[in-house]
């Protein structure tokens, strides 16, 4: 029986590692970019609100592109769209060497995106294909924890990079070239057609209405995350600190403690899913984006904001397994990788949109105002879950 099993296990855990190496490459295009955009504002001469376009172009091809993708990869498989768009963000990182206009950059951050679009949700889709109820949860929260340690480590690197050479942390998709050999080894052209099937409540209005709940939750958080966080946490800290040492390190290391936060926090998602239902694990997650944006504001130096940066990295470990499970029990297995890339494409909303309104929150009201923000729309979300859950 053990031998028989085996080939069985070592199938599903190359699977696994080729997933956890996908969730890598979603970090490599969003949480590379804290000291690269403040290099360049340096190199450019741009404003914060300017250098946060760079967030922006990045992400809106995926509002149109991640459905689309989604909808491919339940029809003709996973494997097919995972490799072509791992290609084209790799080339695109290619020719981020070459630039030397910031309006340059944007086009290659645009096409970036575009190569990008389909990673994010395609991961969670390979997950729930193969894994279903706790397991799935589990593996979820590992997810993330892959994310979040690629993330603790590519801010650093990020950093080191452009103290080097601005134009490095954009090339960083290059590695996309070992990834889709990768995915073409270990996971099965007709990956679709092999899905568990969906646990989902029989009451269609009960699931559009959590979907719908969900989905505006996705863009919250996520406009928060790509807002004050990871765009307007770096003038904080030139702010408290406008003569201290290694910037663009410090700034990563900051990015970075928030990435291990939340791989410790994501490790125990499985278990606390076992223990508490989901739907409150998502309002202490939400309750916690609250408190932290309130304490970087309230924070008078450098040292101290690690306490929010800490309690935003937890509920970034609770937010997004937890949602990723939530949705996925709402879809038939016939429409996983559709549903689950509409919950990507209102993350990406999100991350679209973040960069632009609290780019205009700034402008109007300044940088306290942005976290102040922030907080009250992850305190609308905590609304919204508590009425769904009564």
């Amino acid at each position: 029986m053990r031998k028989s099993d085996s080939p069985q296990r070592q199938r599903r855990a190359l699977i696994v590692a080729t997933i956890f190496s996908l969730t890598v490459m979603v970090g490599v295009g969003t949480s590379t970019m804290p000291p690269a955009l403040a290099a360049v504002q340096r190199t450019f001469g741009v404003s914060p609100d300017v250098a946060g376009m760079l967030l922006a172009v990045f992400t809106l091809p995926g509002l149109v592109l991640t459905p689309l993708g989604g909808y491919l990869a339940d029809r003709v498989g996973r494997r097919g769209v995972l490799v072509g768009s791992l290609l084209l963000f790799a080339g695109a990182g290619a020719a981020a060497l070459g630039v030397e206009r910031f309006e340059h950059l944007l086009i290659v951050r645009l096409v970036q995106g575009i190569g990008a679009a389909s990673l994010g949700a395609l991961n969670v889709t390979l997950i729930s294909d193969f894994f279903d109820g706790h397991e799935r949860v589990r593996l979820l929260g590992f997810n993330h924890s892959v994310l979040s340690i690629g993330t603790a480590v590519l801010p650093v690197l990020s950093g080191w990079l452009a103290a080097a050479n601005w134009r490095w942390p954009f090339a960083l998709p290059l590695l996309g070239v070992i990834v889709a050999a990768g995915v073409l080894m270990f996971i099965p052209p007709h990956s679709h057609n092999q899905a568990v099937g969906s646990d989902a409540p029989s009451s269609s209005r009960t699931n559009r209405r959590g979907l719908a709940i969900l989905l505006s939750i996705s863009a919250a958080t996520y406009a928060v995350l790509f807002g004050p966080f990871l765009n307007y946490l770096q003038q904080r800290i030139r702010l408290l600190e406008p003569e201290g040492p290694a910037l663009y390190e410090r700034i990563g290391a900051m990015v970075g403690l928030m990435s291990v936060a939340t791989t410790l926090g994501a490790l125990g998602v499985g278990r606390l899913s076992q223990r508490f239902a989901l739907h409150l694990l998502l309002i202490v997650a939400c309750m916690l984006y609250a408190t932290a944006q309130l304490l970087f504001v309230a924070m008078p130096s450098y040292a101290l904001l690690v306490i929010p940066t800490v309690l935003f990295g937890f509920a970034q470990a609770l937010n997004q397994p937890v949602v990723q499970s939530l949705v996925a029990r709402l879809a038939s297995a016939e429409q996983r990788g559709t549903v689950l890339s509409l919950n990507r494409t209102a993350a990406l909303f999100g991350q679209t949109v973040g960069p632009l309104l609290f780019g205009a929150v700034y402008r109007s009201g300044g940088l306290e105002l942005v976290f102040i923000t922030g907080a009250v729309l992850t305190l609308a979300c905590v609304g919204a879950l508590w009425r769904w859950r009564h």
